[in-house]
C-alpha cells in the first residue's frame, strides 16, 4: 500500500483516538509517523522531521509567550478597567465596547480564548451591575474574539494561514482577516438590536453608574509592554518583520527589564495546542521522498 494512504489512515485513527480519550492527538501522530515513514516506509529520520513546521512551531511560541507576559504583568487587565471607565453614563455603549475590546484584543496577540478569558469575568460583573442581559454580553464577546481569531498575530491565524500557504493560497491573511471581522461583526450587532440593545440608551447614565471603579495604577513596565506592542504591531504590519521572533524579541525585553515574569507565562503557554498543531503537521506532511 502507498506510504502516503497509509499515513492517511494512520492520521484518521489518531483523530478517532483524541474524540474517545484524553490523548494529546499531536503525541499519537508524531508517533504514527515514526512508525509509519520510518518502520515501514524506511525514510530516514531527519528526512521524516523535516516535516515539523518549525516556523509555525516559533510564531506561536512567540505570541503566546509575549502576550502571557502582558497578560501577567496586568498590563492588558488595566486596559480593560480604563476602557469600561470611557463608557460613563452610558450603559448601551458598554456591550458595544466590550465587542471592540474582545476584538482588538484577539487580533493582536491573544487569540479569541485569551481575549474572553480576560474580559467574561469584568464583562459579566459589569452586566451583573448595570442589568445588561449576560446572554447579550455574551454574544458581543463571544463574536469580539472570534472575530480577531483569524489575525496574522493571533494563535489561530497564525495556524490558518499556514495551512493555506500548504494548500497553495499564500497571502490572503488580510482577506481572510477581513472577512471573518465583517462576519462576526454582522452577528454580534445583529444580537445586540435582538437583544434589546437599542433599549439600554433609554436608561441614560442610571445604569452604568454603578460600574465606576477605582483602575489600578499604570506603572513602567506597563507602559513599556504597551509600547512592545504597539511596536510589534508596526514592525509585521509595516516592515513585514517575521511576528514569531518579533514576539521572542520583545518577551526578551520583558525579561531582562524584569517587566513580567517568563516563568509564569512560559507555564500558562497552550503547550498542548501546540504540540497538537505540530504532531498533525508531520503526520499530514509525510511522504517518500
Amino acid at each position: 500500500m502507498d506510504l502516503a494512504w497509509i499515513s492517511v489512515g494512520a492520521l484518521i485513527v489518531a483523530v478517532t483516538l483524541s474524540m474517545v480519550t484524553t490523548i494529546n492527538v499531536g503525541v499519537v501522530c508524531l508517533a504514527f509517523a515514526w512508525i509509519v515513514g520510518v518502520l515501514l516506509g524506511g525514510m530516514p529520520v531527519g528526512d521524516l522531521l523535516d516535516g515539523f513546521p518549525t516556523g509555525l512551531f516559533v510564531t506561536l511560541a512567540g505570541v503566546t509567550l509575549f502576550f502571557g507576559m502582558a497578560r501577567g504583568n496586568g498590563t492588558l487587565e488595566r486596559i480593560t478597567e480604563r476602557a469600561v471607565r470611557l463608557c460613563r453614563g452610558h450603559t448601551g455603549i458598554l456591550p458595544i465596547m466590550f465587542f471592540f475590546l474582545a476584538l482588538g484584543l484577539s487580533t493582536i496577540g491573544p487569540g479569541s480564548i485569551g481575549a474572553t478569558a480576560l474580559l467574561a469575568p469584568p464583562a459579566m460583573a459589569v452586566a451583573q451591575r448595570t442589568g445588561i442581559s449576560f446572554f447579550l454580553m455574551a454574544v458581543m464577546i463571544g463574536n469580539g474574539a472570534l472575530a480577531g481569531s483569524l489575525s496574522p498575530f493571533s494563535p489561530t491565524g497564525v495556524v490558518a494561514n499556514s495551512v493555506m500557504d500548504r494548500m497553495g493560497f499564500p497571502g490572503l491573511e488580510w482577506i481572510t482577516f477581513r472577512n471573518n471581522i465583517l462576519g462576526h461583526t454582522l452577528v454580534a450587532f445583529g444580537g445586540y438590536f435582538a437583544l434589546g440593545g437599542l433599549k439600554l440608551f433609554a436608561r441614560g447614565g442610571t445604569g452604568a453608574a454603578g460600574v465606576e471603579q477605582d483602575v489600578q495604577a499604570m506603572e513602567g513596565r506597563h507602559y513599556l509592554t504597551l509600547t512592545l506592542i504597539t511596536l510589534l504591531l508596526i514592525g509585521v504590519i509595516f516592515f513585514e518583520l517575521e511576528v514569531g521572533m518579533t514576539a521572542i524579541t520583545a518577551a526578551t525585553i520583558l525579561t531582562f527589564t524584569r517587566a513580567a515574569d517568563e516563568k509564569e507565562a512560559i507555564r500558562s503557554m497552550p503547550w498542548g495546542v501546540m504540540l497538537m498543531v505540530t504532531g498533525v503537521t508531520v503526520l499530514i506532511t509525510l511522504r517518500r521522498d
